[in-house]
């Protein structure tokens, strides 16, 4: 149970659920697996559709929406167990908690984001089994005194084209890539106060989705801003459908975020990048500076000079310790085997 599962898979809950999805495809082990669509279809063979969104693309699916979603928890039909992935949210919380007196089936809950840090994440707890996607959220969670399970994410690699991959080169020359958010703690400004401090040559480029009026307001003034500021070459770009092209042709991914409110801890287009055999450099305080692997690089969001350096690092590794990385780790067929030992834990399948 997600928001809408089909293309183009922006949103990371259901990215997720898809990559698990093609993991149980490649194991053979798809069974009778039913997902939730809206107008368009997940483009899976063997899966089960039920049309239960009145349209697919929303980033916050509202009431009209949901409503059939959560009219569909109090009907069985003829599944095992439910598998939900979203951030824990009270609301839903309860309405799954009065489902399952009405119909009571084994659930599964990955938490896909957490709330801020200092929110409480326990009301929106409901499942037989929590499911997180990193040490830092399973430790957020023992704070408060519930067990969870850590399974790392995993991803299909991006669509790309040699054509493409040219073409991003041709016009943005060699490049670091942020594809992350411009709200307060997303980590833009430790990018644009960084950049100055790499190596020649080198330009930037921002890609980011415009959501909601308040990202278009920061936006526009990001481009004010940057266009005062000088300096070497940083091309802002809205939402575009060749982002495979885009991070497979960077010589790296730079994503200082601190605060993750409602984003996954370990985002996804970082582990697309490593399938591409494009490292990345976080901030020493994010979850996922916790991979121990010398292709992610990492440093203190306030110290431009460090992380820096840590670019100039990871750009001069082989393309192929990322790719590595991403073979041993993040790959669907490794996440459907994580996921099939919950299930039988639960007695599923």
């Amino acid at each position: 149970m997600t928001k809408p599962f089909a293309p183009p898979w922006h949103d990371s809950s259901s990215g997720l659920a898809r990559a698990l999805v093609q993991g149980l495809l490649e194991r053979g082990d798809l069974g009778n697996l039913r997902v939730m669509v809206g107008s368009t279809p997940s483009g899976f063979r063997g899966l089960t559709e039920e049309r239960i969104y009145s349209d697919a693309g929303a980033f916050a699916p509202g009431i009209r929406q949901n409503l059939p979603v959560l009219m569909r928890l109090f009907r069985r039909r003829g599944e095992q167990a439910r598998h939900f992935f979203f951030a824990p949210n009270p609301r839903t919380a309860m309405a799954a908690r009065w489902a399952a007196r009405v119909c009571r089936l084994p659930a599964v809950h990955t938490l896909c984001s957490l709330p801020a840090v200092g929110a409480p994440i326990g009301p929106g707890l409901f499942a037989d089994q929590n499911v997180v996607v990193s040490p830092w959220a399973q430790r957020r969670l023992a704070d408060e005194g519930f067990d969870s399970v850590v399974i790392e994410p995993a991803v299909l690699p991006l669509q790309s084209t040699k054509e493409g991959r040219d073409q991003c080169r041709e016009r943005f020359g060699d490049y670091v890539l942020f594809a992350g958010d411009l709200r307060p703690g997303g980590g833009v400004q430790a990018v644009v106060e960084t950049i100055s401090h790499l190596p020649d040559g080198l330009s930037l480029v921002i890609a980011c989705r415009t959501k909601t009026d308040a990202d278009r307001a920061r936006k526009d003034a990001l481009e004010q801003q940057l266009s005062v500021s000088g300096g070497r070459p940083v091309h802002v770009l809205g939402q575009i459908d060749w982002i495979g092209d885009l991070v497979s042709a960077a010589k790296a991914q730079f994503l200082p975020a601190t605060d993750l409110t409602g984003k996954m801890d370990w985002p996804l287009v970082l582990l697309e990048g490593f399938a591409a055999g494009v490292p990345a450099v976080v901030a020493q305080a994010s979850p996922i500076a916790e991979l121990d692997s010398p292709v992610l690089g990492h440093a203190p969001v306030d110290d431009p000079k460090a992380l820096a350096a840590e670019l100039e690092r990871v750009i001069g590794l082989d393309p192929a310790q990322s790719c590595a990385l991403y073979e041993q780790r993040f790959t669907p067929k490794r996440l459907a085997e994580g996921y099939r030992q919950v299930y039988q834990h639960l007695g599923i399948g």
